[in-house]
């Protein structure tokens, strides 16, 4: 969602021209810690300046580990060696007795391998588990999913870091299903004769009903061919789809999910090596569908193309267009630079990837902080693919400043506007997995919010709905996802990259004890 649509015109106007912090290059800002070149001669340099890779799915030369050296001053009580082996075991515990993983595989679905063609899975919003006979149909409702990309992007990340630890063939086998979900996305939005491939992306797509007698259930699209349109998002159908046949999708891809997806895009990095050459394969087709997407969004001077219901192309006013008024919208905007030709622009300056008008965007609706958040992450994870080392330096340092002014804010009992403690998690954990060393404050508020989503997740409340297939569990209709608190649901599996994700920093303080959880499960 553009964030002037919520504010009053006289107040955008002055927010669209004001500026974007930034400093010189090579400074780490906000953290008060140093950052120098690493060994090889990678770091402190400009990486592969402005040459542009092949849009082919291939990626640029880049290191395989963070390439510089980078510390922040330690805040907070150390935890004792006791209190890290206590926190492992209770993590360790926890993916267990949720049978994560496996849960994780009974609920994702799109269009299984069972019925042939082009399989692949994703997660839901607006789908309920029916149990009725004791079989299990996800029926999703006439409003249908909106923003999975979000929702998708985590649970993807944290398989990878699965295999990466485990190289289990069941997580790769879910990771692909989750990697030709980002596909489908692209795939969906296809029409004979119609924009390429990777063009255009659709917030969802509902193809016929199915039964997947691999995973013994049932998906229900049938209230959404079509369902209800609305303000933000109308269905279309496309009869001749090359990969699915008479589909219905849903137009105006928002922007609340595209910085999670990029982010998730660059973090699979971190598994690649270890997957199968089929699962090399679906990679590939991930990145060279959205690749192709960004250089589209960028080429359209950073509007994003849908079908309207005729299937013409359709620039929605608003929703669907990236401002660099004051540099309001610049880490979104070079996030997609960077994806789509992995070199930056000399016109596209977002400093440490902290705006002078992030705090006014940030508090003027419950959205707009999530998707700078998102995008501020996906951007310095796309840096260090792309080897633009300064440059990724410098966004490492403002994800520092942003978790330094955040929990001061939850210290003081005056949190940002909007961010919750879910939220919180989310900033450190996936900063941590892009490069920030973590301090001993954001450890212990990780391992704090920890038990509380522990405590949420095994209460009572969820134990249908994470175990619906059990005997003992009634017919009924039970949550899709089961309540979480302190940290998301999805985000549990992408706490396992400060242990596997590549970029992570060694001169941060450990989440857990990573030999005790590469051996644990």
């Amino acid at each position: 969602m553009l964030w002037q649509a919520r504010l009053p015109r006289t107040l955008a106007l002055t927010l669209s021209l004001a500026g974007c912090s930034g400093t010189e290059a090579g400074d780490v800002p906000g953290t008060g810690g140093t950052a120098s070149g690493g060994a090889g001669g990678v770091a402190g340099s400009a990486g592969t300046g402005g040459v542009e890779a092949a849009p082919d799915g291939t990626l640029p030369s880049h290191p395989s580990q963070l390439p510089f050296s980078y510390s922040r001053p330690d805040k907070g009580t150390p935890l004792s060696a006791a209190e890290l082996d206590q926190a492992t075991t209770d993590y360790l515990d926890l993916l267990s007795k949720l049978r994560y993983f496996e849960f994780l595989d009974e609920r994702v679905h799109g269009w299984p391998e069972s019925s042939g063609g082009y399989w692949y899975g994703t997660w839901w919003s607006g789908a309920d588990v029916i149990k009725q006979s004791g079989k299990l149909t996800y029926r999703h409702n006439d409003v249908g999913g909106d923003n999975n990309g979000l929702r998708t992007a985590p649970l993807m990340e944290g398989v990878c870091f699965a295999h990466a630890l485990w190289k289990k063939p069941k997580h790769e086998k879910l990771l692909r299903r989750l990697i030709r979900g980002f596909s489908s996305w692209s795939l969906a939005m296809v029409t004979p004769g119609g924009e390429p491939e990777g063009a255009l992306l659709t917030r969802a797509a509902y193809l016929e009903n199915f039964t997947d007698t691999d995973r013994d259930l049932s998906v229900d699209y049938s209230l959404n061919r079509p369902g209800k349109d609305n303000g933000a998002t109308e269905y279309v159908q496309i009869a001749k789809n090359p990969s699915f046949g008479d589909i219905w999708v849903k137009n105006k891809r928002s922007k609340d999910d595209i910085g999670h997806m990029l982010r998730a895009a660059s973090q699979l990095d971190s598994c690649a090596s270890s997957l199968s050459a089929a699962g090399k394969q679906d990679l590939s087709e991930l990145r060279r569908l959205y690749v192709t997407w960004a250089r589209r969004v960028e080429d359209d001077e950073w509007k994003i193309a849908t079908y309207d219901k005729s299937l013409k192309v359709w620039y929605p006013a608003g929703l669907a267009t990236f401002s660099l008024l004051g540099n309001a919208e610049c880490t979104p905007v070079l996030s997609i630079r960077l994806f789509g030709r992995w070199a930056p622009r000399d016109d596209v300056n977002c400093g440490n990837g902290v705006g002078g008008l992030d705090t006014a965007i940030s508090n003027a609706n419950d959205q707009n902080g999530e998707i700078l958040r998102s995008f501020h992450e996906a951007t310095a994870n796309a840096a260090l693919i792309a080897n633009q080392t300064d440059l990724a330096q410098k966004l490492l340092g403002g994800l520092a400043q942003r978790l330094d002014q955040s929990l001061d804010g939850f210290e003081a009992g005056t949190p940002p506007k909007f961010m919750d403690e879910k939220s919180m998690s989310d900033l450190i954990v996936h900063s941590a997995n892009a490069g920030v060393p973590l301090t001993s404050r954001e450890v212990r508020f990780l391992h704090t919010q920890l038990k509380v989503a522990k405590q949420k997740l095994l209460s009572s409340s969820n134990a249908a709905s994470l175990d619906t297939r059990s005997a003992s569990v009634p017919d009924g209709s039970y949550a899709f996802e089961p309540s979480s608190a302190g940290v998301d649901f999805k985000s549990l599996g992408a706490l396992l990259g400060t242990c596997a994700a590549q970029y992570r920093n060694p001169s941060g303080k450990p989440v857990f004890d990573c030999k005790k959880v590469a051996a644990g499960n």
